[in-house]
This record gives C-alpha cells, sequence and structure tokens, in this order.
C-alpha cells in the first residue's frame, strides 16, 4: 500500500511510493502550509534624508525587495523605503512589519544603508529608492528583488539573485550579477563586467576607453554587444548551442570556429570576453 500525504491548505497534494519520499515532501509542505496562513499584506513608506556633501560612496542592501538609485543634483540623498510584511490579518502584520528594521551609518565619506528582516515562512521585504549625486560609488545587493542605476558616474557593483539588473546612462567601472535574471545595460560608458546564469545580456556601451575591459557571461541565454564606431579591442566569444557573429567592424581573426571566435578590431587596445551555453552571441556596430 502506498504512502500518501495531502495538504488541504492551498490546494497541494503531494504522493510518494514510499516512507522515504513523505520524508522528502514533508518539511516543503509544512513551509507552504506556513506561509499560506499570512494572507493580510501591509506596507508601510518612509523617507530618510542625509547631506550629500563629504558622502562619495554608497552601500545599500536589503533580503527582499527592489533597490533603484538614480543620479540628481541635490544637495541631499534621498532614500525611500518601502516595508512590507504579511500577516493573518492586520494586527498580525502590523506586528510582524515592526521587525524590518532599516538602518544607516556613515563611516569614512561613505553612506551605508541596511534593511534587516526575519527570515523564515513568514514574507518580509524592503525596497529602496535612492536619488544621490551622479559621481557617488555604489554598492547594491539584493537577493530577492531587481536593481537598477540610472545617470550616474561613478562605480558600480550590483549584486541579486533572483531578480534582473539595469543600468541606463551610466558611466564608470561597473560589476553586475545575477542568478536569476537578465542583465540590460544601455548607453553605458566604461568597463563592464556582467555575470547570469539563467537571463540574457543585452548590453550597449556608448564609450570604452582603451585600458577598459569587457565580460559577459551567461549560462542559459543569449548575448547581445553594441559598441561604438571607434572601438579597439581583441574580442574572444565562446558559446557551445548558438551562433558567433560580428557584425559592421573589420575584424582580424586568429580563430574562427562554430563554438570559438577570437578576433582584433583596430589595435585590440580593450579585452571583450563573452561566454555563453545555451544562446546566439551578437556583436555589432551602435547605431
Amino acid at each position: 500500500m502506498k504512502d500518501e500525504l495531502r495538504v488541504m491548505s492551498c490546494g497541494l497534494r503531494v504522493a510518494g511510493a514510499g516512507r522515504r519520499n513523505l520524508v522528502r515532501w514533508v518539511l516543503p509542505a509544512v513551509l507552504l502550509i506556513a506561509a499560506c496562513l499570512y494572507t493580510y499584506k501591509l506596507e508601510v513608506p518612509e523617507t530618510h534624508t542625509y547631506p550629500a556633501t563629504g558622502i562619495n560612496a554608497l552601500s545599500a542592501e536589503t533580503q527582499s525587495g527592489d533597490i533603484a538609485v538614480t543620479a540628481s543634483a541635490d544637495t541631499t540623498i534621498t532614500v525611500d523605503v518601502l516595508k512590507s510584511a504579511y500577516g493573518r490579518n492586520k494586527a498580525d502584520a502590523e506586528k510582524a512589519i515592526a521587525t524590518v528594521v532599516f538602518s544607516d551609518t556613515i563611516a569614512g565619506g561613505e553612506l551605508r544603508l541596511k534593511a534587516d528582516m526575519p527570515s523564515g515562512p513568514r514574507p518580509y521585504g524592503a525596497s529602496l529608492t535612492i536619488t544621490a549625486r551622479e559621481s557617488t560609488d555604489l554598492a547594491l545587493s539584493t537577493t530577492n528583488g531587481g536593481i537598477s542605476v540610472s545617470s550616474t558616474r561613478g562605480s558600480i557593483t550590483a549584486t541579486t539573485t533572483n531578480g534582473d539588473v539595469e543600468l541606463t546612462g551610466t558611466a564608470g567601472a561597473a560589476t553586475v550579477s545575477t542568478t536569476n535574471g537578465k542583465l540590460n545595460v544601455q548607453v553605458h560608458s566604461g568597463a563592464v563586467d556582467g555575470t547570469t546564469t539563467n537571463g540574457k545580456i543585452d548590453c550597449d556601451l556608448a564609450a570604452l576607453g582603451p585600458t577598459e575591459n569587457v565580460g559577459l557571461a551567461t549560462t542559459n541565454g543569449a548575448v547581445t554587444l553594441l559598441l561604438p564606431a571607434d572601438v579597439s579591442a581583441v574580442i574572444d566569444a565562446t558559446n557551445t548551442n548558438g551562433t558567433i557573429t560580428i557584425y559592421d567592424f573589420t575584424v582580424i581573426y586568429e580563430q574562427q570556429t562554430t563554438t570559438h571566435l577570437r578576433g582584433r578590431i583596430g589595435s585590440g587596445a580593450s579585452t571583450i570576453t563573452i561566454t555563453t551555453t545555451d544562446g546566439d552571441i551578437t556583436v555589432r556596430r551602435r547605431s
């Protein structure tokens, strides 16, 4: 006779062929039941401001939520925090959201922002929307959420796990990474190091200096790279399933197979490395 586990909450039904299968399903089922108990969502906004004078770097960290940074000419840095928590009812959600704690410190010219929240089956979150001077260096980190940066001129480090990373009109060295999400870099000037696992990469470079390099890597996704007309670089591109194509440039090829291409544009001052497993690689001149 087969062992069987039925979880009535949320309509989940899990069946197994033996006791070892039953044990394997117990913990996920219990967590799902607990999560389904919390159906009331509460959101609480708050705003924090800081003098921009003397702040040349900003770090922001949250565990579940988006982070968005936009350049501003204002003399203050503004941080809008949107906290969220689920509860069995309003009173329970109000009690839970009190455990979502936003903190800030300033040390050595760096403004450090952090949102802490409990772990467990109850959903919590805190999204951060930030305006800062365009020259501010950024270090941004979240887990379940996207990261976007626009119009800044400082260095950028952006890391998430489940979410997209997007840069728009930025300049400076950028290191961006995610696991389940796409990378979208639009009209960026400067070096880029971008990695993801399950997602495509679109990268549009308005300028790339002779000492600025590009590294783009994904596993499941296509890679499209747009380069300025005056670019000088050695391009090394590798994939397993897909095509590798360079358009609109005069290329001197050192190696060219169905899965690997190495070629030089101009004097080859910069290094561009592109890697994917399942997806096409396309390099062309930006319009």
